[in-house]
């Protein structure tokens, strides 16, 4: 005996769609990914994923709240400390 779907019923019941009902064109269909914001031209998306029960993340959220900053402006200070970092260590020769 071959193995039915419990879904086979209600497939039979439902009424056959008519072919006189236009389709949906496509261009209708909103489309996403096309196109940037204002706001995003010609700027550099740089994201991670990380545990959140790393303690430097908990930190970095307090922080956030704390100091009223947003996350992009806090990486943002982040970043340029760490080039900082390493571009006077290759300055000096270290």
């Amino acid at each position: 005996m071959a193995r039915r779907s419990l879904l086979t019923p209600a497939r039979e019941e439902r009424p056959a769609v008519a072919e006189s009902e236009p389709a949906v064109a496509e261009e209708a269909r909103p489309q996403r990914g096309q196109g940037t914001k204002p706001s995003r031209v010609a700027k550099l998306h740089i994201g991670g994923y990380f545990d959140p029960a790393d303690p430097t993340l908990i930190a970095f959220q307090k922080l956030r709240v704390d100091l009223r900053r947003s996350q992009q402006d806090m990486l943002l200070e982040a970043l340029r400390d760490f080039v900082a970092k390493y571009q006077a260590e290759t300055a000096f020769g270290r």
